[in-house]
């Protein structure tokens, strides 16, 4: 169809771009409500152990998943937990990230790595922060050595 003022190409365009947008903005709101559920148990809970539990959720909850089918606004609260003061915490964090390809947490995870990478214990955040580098398609920087991680500063 033409408009009289030849406007049947932009009309076009915008109607492409609607159905574009919808088919990318899927939205689960379950997954949505039970993510935003589960950030502010870990924001809130006490003792640790709760606190992990609720993190540790967060990775289950998004194991199907990808970014698509949650809020900005969740994606932003679940990237802004790899702030938190605990590692077990960011470990989850880092992993639900990995789980829903969520690019946009590519830079904050890899400004994490080297300081995780120099962590001691079993099982550090660097492991799944690494995990989700991988699957956003980010090479992670090789591991550093002992001796990088135990300079005098």
């Amino acid at each position: 169809m033409t408009f009289e003022d030849g406007t049947h190409g932009f009309v076009l365009a915008v109607l492409l771009l609607a159905t574009t947008m919808q088919a990318h903005s899927k939205v689960d709101p379950q997954l949505d409500s039970n993510l935003r559920s589960a950030i502010a148990d870990v924001r809130s809970q006490e003792p640790l152990k709760a606190r992990l539990a609720a993190a540790e959720r967060l990775a289950s909850l998004t194991s199907k998943s990808r970014s698509r089918n949650v809020s900005d606004a969740t994606l932003g609260d679940l990237i802004a937990l790899l702030d938190d003061p605990e590692d077990g915490v960011r470990f989850f964090a880092a992993a639900a990230l990995g789980n829903l390809k969520a690019k946009e947490a590519a830079p904050k995870l890899l400004a994490l790595l080297p300081a995780a990478d120099c962590l001691e214990g079993p099982v550090t955040s660097a492991r799944s922060i690494r995990f989700a580098l991988e699957r956003l398609g980010v090479k992670p920087p090789p591991r550093p050595t002992y001796n990088d991680c135990h300079r005098p500063k």
